[in-house]
């Protein structure tokens, strides 16, 4: 391997650890219940997932890659932690690790519906979920700058949001997740 690839290699790795390194750190924190501990484990995880990454088949879930990678590092660190009870056996906390997985999963299909459902809504109304949700103005400061009452926009981020639900809904229902 020449060094221009082994650039590109570290490249990629650290697009998808940036990318994927919430939703690991999440699952793990899910499991340990100790955020040192989660941060640590992060850490152990992130070296961990460099050393194989050339075993990683591209193009397939790095964070479902990176949380099989967690959940045998957490099984160490369970058996390293004795002088400290453990609430769950081995047993309990592989069910633990599947459900945490599962419902991993679900969230980013159900963020992935969420992004293309927006899409559909109209620009003024992307306007005011972005007023309202991404920048945190008040409904009565969005109000007062539209020129409207505030039942009127609660009343129409009402609409937005339940005809965004509905969409998601149906997205997940035909995308067969739910």
């Amino acid at each position: 391997m020449n060094s221009e690839s082994d650039d590109e290699t570290v490249q990629v790795f650290s697009r998808l650890l940036v990318a994927n390194q919430r939703r690991i750190y999440g699952f793990i924190l899910t499991l340990v219940h100790d955020r040192a501990a989660a941060e640590d484990i992060l850490q152990d995880v992130s070296a961990l997932l460099w050393q194989k990454f050339d075993k990683f088949e591209r193009g397939t879930d790095f964070a479902a890659w990176g949380m099989a990678v967690s959940r045998l590092t957490i099984l160490n660190w369970r058996r390293k932690q004795k002088s400290v009870p453990l609430p769950l056996d081995d047993q309990q906390f592989s069910l633990l690790a599947d459900e945490a997985v599962a419902v991993s999963c679900e969230a980013d299909a159900r963020h992935e519906a969420m992004q293309r459902c927006l899409q559909k809504v109209d620009p003024s109304g992307r306007e005011l979920l972005t007023a309202r949700f991404e920048m945190a103005q008040s409904v009565t400061s969005i109000a007062d700058q539209l020129g409207r009452s505030r039942v009127a926009i609660y009343k129409r981020l009402n609409r937005i949001q339940s005809m965004l639900l509905d969409c998601i809904n149906e997205t997940l229902r035909t995308e067969g997740v739910q």
